[in-house]
């Protein structure tokens, strides 16, 4: 049992929230939350529908209300709720879209929606794979160090992906001379069967072009590097091609995250072991008579970071259409971005 009085407290708090975060008049952010958000026919038919059941309120009553149920989050054992949220949050965004005009993007908007109901983590679309055991391996025989590029494969969404890194820090780039500092940290070692590093170093060098800021003055926009047993790399990743043959002993690390229906770009952050990655992905909507035109980003994306020859140069079909998704070097404004 819960408090009548308690949620009546939170829709008010809920009110305010809306109309302070999507610039509402006073007051118009109660219909707004009745109809959007629980799907009633205004405010006081949702305090109504409440209030009516006494002092007391029983929580069956809510959990067998599918508009009422998410007043529920945050307020006991939730993760089947946060869980229906994620399939209903989109609803729920259309709805706002019908009845008030917003100068905000669907992702700020779902962002927004999120931390509606507390769920901060899901607000700034932050993915927890602490968990995650990567299985790191050289991606080169014959280099004088052979740790110096790695690479380790896992599943998002169940599609195969590898992560590329290479030993080199960002943060040190100096642009003048950032050809010359990556070819003097991958190097071919002497008398060894030769093996052509020079298509990874192009790869490298363009993917960080166009997915960093390494150059940057900024602080918060320089990329962060990834710590592989106490060295430090870049680390870019993509769908790997389908003709690439798993080298897997066991099963692959998976992460799975919620793509929006949205063809706005959709920038995820993963938590990986007190570490930080970015995923970014983008739907393609454009398709006409089975031919897709792509985006600019898509189409540097695919010119670039998926130039590599383990990458899957096309769209992955999923249930909400055809989207491309990479993975780069985090930055902190990816966090400060989401976070807004």
């Amino acid at each position: 049992m819960i408090s009548t009085s308690q949620l009546i407290y939170k829709l008010n708090l809920q009110t305010k929230f809306l109309e302070k975060h999507l610039n509402l008049p006073p007051g118009f952010g109660k219909e707004l939350l009745a109809k959007a958000i629980y799907q009633c026919f205004n405010f006081e038919d949702l305090s109504s529908t409440i209030s009516d059941e006494g002092v007391k309120i029983k929580l069956s009553y809510l959990l067998e209300n599918n508009g009422l149920k998410y007043i529920l989050i945050c307020e006991i054992d939730d993760q089947h709720l946060i869980n229906e949220l994620h399939q209903e949050i989109e609803k729920m965004a259309l709805r706002i879209e019908e009845q008030v005009i917003i100068n905000i993007t669907r992702v700020q908007l779902i962002s927004i929606l999120y931390k509606l109901f507390g769920l901060e983590n899901e607000s700034k679309y932050i993915i927890e794979a602490t968990e995650l055991n990567f299985k790191w391996q050289p991606y080169f025989q014959t280099l004088s160090n052979n740790k110096s590029v790695l690479f380790s494969d896992l599943q998002l969404n169940s599609v195969p992906f590898r992560l590329i890194a290479t030993k080199f820090k960002l943060t040190e780039l100096s642009v003048d001379t950032f050809v010359e500092q990556i070819k003097s940290e991958i190097k071919q070692s002497d008398n060894v069967a030769y093996e052509n590093i020079e298509p990874h170093i192009d790869w490298f060098i363009h993917s960080t072009a166009l997915l960093t800021k390494a150059d940057n003055g900024n602080p918060d926009e320089i990329p962060t590097h990834f710590n592989i047993d106490g060295d430090e790399y870049t680390v870019f990743g993509f769908p790997l091609c389908p003709t690439i043959p798993l080298k897997k002993t066991e099963p692959l690390p998976e992460i799975n995250f919620l793509i929006k229906s949205t063809t706005e770009k959709q920038t995820f952050i993963l938590n990986i072991a007190q570490q930080k990655l970015t995923l970014e992905c983008q739907i393609i909507d454009d398709i006409e008579e089975d031919r897709i035109r792509l985006p600019k980003l898509c189409h540097q994306i695919k010119n670039n970071l998926l130039s590599h020859e383990d990458a899957c140069l096309f769209p992955i079909k999923f249930e909400l259409g055809l989207c491309f998704f990479w993975v780069r070097p985090f930055a902190h404004v990816d966090f400060l971005e989401n976070a807004l």
